[in-house]
């Protein structure tokens, strides 16, 4: 019963994208691993999602003990070849973004504005820029078509799609203003990958070996004994999921969480009224409604869309 709880409520089996199942996602991390690594105490032993694998590097090179889950075993395999010194590619992710991108060019962003943008280190400056000069009205109506949910839901499975917030278009460009103002360009790798579609600072090498294991997330940590993990990188695994598989998530972290163990989850929803712990602003890839940083009693009260409590 409960393995087909799982295959009916978790989108991510088959992938975020309408592509086949065998294609590579993500070939790059759009989460700031800063932020784990602020979070988690010294040489903890972290459950964390793979995905393109930075995450998990950045915490194996502090010394943290990971184990990486993914239940893609394409994505994995990528990620566990580049924990080897393997190259990046792009995945499916990369490709909506670069077209995402050449849309940006006919709406006026030339190469030369936006590296004289992304060398700026003036937040002051940044948002000056960004007002006067690449914040234009075109853009803003390209960026609101195509994160409309009709065509989202060409490319995101329909779970995902139903999933992000109303408006999302705006809600993504304020997101990027509240970036500009508070990160200076020039020191933001993220800034560019988004941009420019340059790779990310690598994390350097593992301190400590990386375990891989393609697994459901929520399946994998209930095989786990109790007391397995001090902390948790999960990702957006709660977007698009229904709730019936973000309680039993819940659980299974729970049961395999050490004593006042840490999770980070990030969900593209917007927080809710009642939100108390939201690292979003502190988050340099900008991209997410929610970063919840805490205990696992609150996990999930940040979005309505990954609420479990």
């Amino acid at each position: 019963m409960l393995r087909m709880l799982e295959t009916v409520s978790t989108p991510w089996r088959r992938g975020p994208f309408r592509v086949q199942h065998h294609r590579l996602i993500f070939g790059q991390t759009y989460e700031d691993y800063g932020i784990e690594l602020r979070a988690f105490r010294p040489r903890s032993r972290v459950f964390a999602i793979a995905g393109a694998g930075s995450t998990a590097r950045a915490l194996a090179a502090a010394e943290h003990r990971v184990t990486a889950v993914d239940i893609n075993p394409h994505q994995l395999a990528y990620a566990k070849s580049r924990a080897e010194g393997g190259p990046g590619h792009a995945g499916a992710a990369e490709q909506l973004l670069a077209f995402g991108r050449g849309m940006a060019r006919l709406a006026g962003w030339t190469q030369r504005k936006l590296v004289e943008f992304l060398n700026l280190s003036d937040c002051a400056r940044q948002i000056q820029y960004w007002d006067e000069r690449l914040d234009t009205p075109i853009w803003r109506a390209a960026v609101d078509t195509l994160l409309a949910p009709r065509l989202l839901g060409l490319c995101y499975a329909a779970p995902l799609a139903a999933s992000v917030p109303d408006e999302f278009g705006r809600r993504i460009r304020q997101r990027l203003r509240r970036g500009w103002a508070s990160h200076p360009n020039r020191s933001n790798p993220y800034a560019a990958a988004l941009m420019l579609g340059t790779a990310p600072v690598d994390p350097g090498p593992s301190a400590t070996p990386i375990q891989f294991v393609c697994a459901d997330a929520a399946e994998f940590l209930e095989s786990c004994p109790p007391s397995t993990y001090d902390a948790f990188a999960l990702s957006n695994i709660g977007d698009g999921v229904s709730q019936e598989y973000l309680l039993r998530l819940r659980n299974a972290v729970e049961h395999a969480a050490a004593p006042n163990a840490v999770v980070v989850s990030r969900t593209f929803a917007e927080p809710r009224p009642d939100t108390t712990t939201n690292w979003a602003a502190l988050d340099r890839s900008m991209l997410w409604g929610v970063v919840y940083v805490g205990a696992i009693t609150t996990f999930g009260e940040g979005g309505k869309e990954c609420s479990i409590c």
